[in-house]
């Protein structure tokens, strides 16, 4: 719209000014808006555990704090943290209150981002097969079978693979990034990146030290960018001692 500036009033022109200014910001907020990508984490529990936490003191770990501030760039609108993982039997550790102490950690991650953390649990199957011995015990030449708890997680890899691909078909992200150094899940991100190669896939490896190399090659090759998680990104995405608003708070010993 044009104004003729000696008969408009002042209060007037000064108003259109500023919303075709406001207008502008709106539109700039927009397209920033429009260039950020819906990013869901998808974290296999167990390989971050045996991969990273099994052995440091980080394991009270803000895993949404971790990726939003600590791994993912700018361009990164982190929606949703989807946790893999699967209860603890007591007798498949070696200090029997760590079915509590994974327990109290799962509440505490769901009562400090409601919402944007989902947890998908699987089982772990307990059996006692019989295997043979590498080599023969002094003591025992004539042992050469040995009965042993063998524990095997079930359910995990299936379900991060199924969700990463309904996913991808549902439009439920535009970058899935993956936290596991597992080659079995080659196959679901091959079925991402050939049916939808728009998609952005980044791939964090829980390895230790800071040799790429060791990032599965597998799931390197999938991957439109790879990371190493390191002990620093841990250390600084640690969840408060105590939840706020809630009775929880770290355990003493883990």
């Amino acid at each position: 719209m044009v104004y003729d500036l000696l008969t408009t009033h002042p209060l007037t022109v000064r108003f259109s000014r500023y919303a075709l200014g406001a207008t502008s910001r709106l539109r700039a907020a927009l397209s920033f808006l429009e260039m950020l990508l819906r990013t869901i984490v998808y974290i296999d529990g167990y390989n971050l555990y045996y991969g990273l936490l099994r052995k440091s003191a980080y394991k009270w770990l803000d895993l949404f704090s971790l990726f939003k501030d600590h791994v993912l760039d700018a361009s990164a609108d982190l929606t949703e943290v989807r946790y893999y993982t699967a209860p603890v039997l007591g007798r498949m550790s070696d200090d029997p209150e760590s079915p509590q102490r994974q327990r109290l950690y799962l509440q505490a991650l769901r009562k400090i981002h409601p919402g944007r953390i989902t947890i998908i649990e699987g089982k772990i199957l307990a059996t006692t097969p019989h295997q043979r011995l590498v080599k023969p015990i002094p003591e025992a030449p004539h042992l050469q079978m040995v009965q042993v708890y063998d524990f095997n997680e079930k359910k995990t890899d299936v379900n991060l693979a199924s969700d990463l691909l309904a996913g991808a078909w549902l439009g439920a992200y535009d970058q899935a990034v993956v936290c596991s150094n597992d080659s079995d899940l080659e196959g679901a991100l091959a079925t991402v990146r050939r049916h939808h190669p728009h998609l952005r896939i980044g791939l964090v490896a829980p390895i230790p030290g800071d040799d790429h190399r060791r990032i599965s090659r597998d799931l390197a090759q999938l991957a439109d960018w790879a990371k190493i998680l390191s002990p620093v990104h841990l250390a600084n995405a640690q969840l408060p001692a105590r939840i706020p608003h809630t009775a929880i708070k770290k355990p003493d010993t883990w």
